[in-house]
């Protein structure tokens, strides 16, 4: 399965593309993706870098993060969209896949990307405020 890239080019062969329709994205940023990503253990789908954001995408099943409240990250569904490179694009400069939806499953599981992200943050840092 590959992610839909459809959308609105930019500069630099990126895609805008719309959440909400074939997945939605958690943006993290990258101190805590790192650690995150870790303690997934592989068990993750695609997952873009933006390094001049600082900060990974992880493309998560359509409508799945409503009522994420999680420090640090931002929920990306509807009315939102990512800069998505091309499915080759696996390395830098700019905007990449550390993991293309062309090697694997496209979406990270919500539930598992929420757990893993609180542990990395602690106990009390869990619910933003």
């Amino acid at each position: 399965m590959t992610a839909d890239t459809s959308g609105m080019e930019t500069a630099g062969d990126l895609t805008l593309v719309p959440c909400g329709g074939r997945w939605d994205a958690v943006k993290v940023p990258r101190w805590i993706a790192v650690q995150a990503l870790k303690q997934l253990k592989g068990k993750h789908g695609a997952v873009i870098v933006d390094p001049r954001e600082r900060a990974l995408y992880f493309l998560v099943p359509p409508q799945s993060t409503s009522g994420w409240t999680v420090q640090y990250t931002s929920p990306l569904s509807t009315a939102s969209y990512v800069a998505v490179p091309p499915s080759s694009k696996e390395s830098g400069p700019g905007v990449y896949w550390l993991t293309s939806p062309v090697h694997g499953p496209v979406h990270t599981r919500t539930g598992l990307l929420r757990v893993v992200i609180e542990e990395t943050l602690g106990p009390q840092m869990k619910v933003a405020l």
